[in-house]
């Protein structure tokens, strides 16, 4: 049986929980590679935020303060909506230069020290220029906790050559494009799904809420997942190493 309000489990690893999200924008993001991750951190920060004592924090990145949209990149389609940044790639380059001192040129207020986490969307904005983006994701990974990506949000990854030598996995109808990327990637056909260290790299769309449950369980317990999960009235996808999808496309 689902675990009830009052029996909500303790989170694990709590002396080291991540505190400081990001999410990184290219011009055209997916709504659910962002929203459906977002739902459930938010959820997680919701539910635990007064057992830690602790602030969790989001910060919205891109090349520069002009708007994503999640409006697909389609000639003669207006069906978005603008997706401003908080804060841009150059300016957490820059505080992260000075350990992200007060007296940087960049307010503690814009830049809530360093990041724990990064998660990066697929959508057509990843078939445009995104070098400043592979840039950043190389320049920032060995800093991070953890990293997730969600569709096509894998081949910034890739490119960034943070997958190379693992396993990961992508958008089923890009497979053939997205999973073009990268040095010696074992990308895994039919996975929902894929963990490989402290890298998750997600199929296409909805499974973007199914691999934001497994980073919450595999980082604060199973349980955690569940409990968030109900708080939502959401019925996991816990299988990763079975995606439909993978045969349909």
């Amino acid at each position: 049986m689902a675990a009830m309000a009052q029996d909500k489990p303790p989170l694990a690893n709590i002396s080291d929980i991540s505190l400081h999200y990001g999410i990184l924008l290219t011009p055209s993001v997916t709504p659910i590679d962002l929203f459906g991750p977002l739902d459930v951190f938010s959820s997680l920060a919701m539910s635990y935020l007064n057992d830690t004592g602790k602030n969790m924090r989001l910060s919205i990145l891109s090349v520069n303060s002009t708007p994503s949209t999640t409006n697909p990149p389609m000639e003669g389609l207006n069906f978005g909506m603008a997706l401003p940044p908080t804060i841009t790639l150059d300016e957490y380059l820059k505080a992260a230069a000075t350990n992200f001192s007060s007296n940087s040129s960049c307010s503690s207020s814009t830049v809530p020290g360093p990041l724990d986490v990064i998660l990066v969307p697929g959508g057509g904005g990843t078939r445009k220029d995104v070098s400043h983006e592979i840039d950043f994701i190389k320049t920032v990974y060995p800093s991070l906790k953890h990293l997730i990506s969600v569709c096509t949000g894998s081949t910034i990854l890739a490119r960034a050559g943070v997958l190379d030598n693992k396993q990961a996995t992508t958008n089923k109808k890009s497979w053939t494009w997205a999973t073009s990327f990268g040095r010696n990637v074992s990308y895994v056909p039919h996975a929902r799904w894929v963990q490989d260290g402290n890298i998750w790299t997600g199929s296409g769309v909805s499974a973007a809420i199914d691999t934001a449950y497994a980073f919450v369980a595999s980082v604060y317990g199973e349980e955690v997942a569940q409990y968030v999960a109900d708080v939502s009235e959401y019925t996991r996808w816990t299988n990763q190493s079975y995606d439909p999808f993978a045969e349909r496309w």
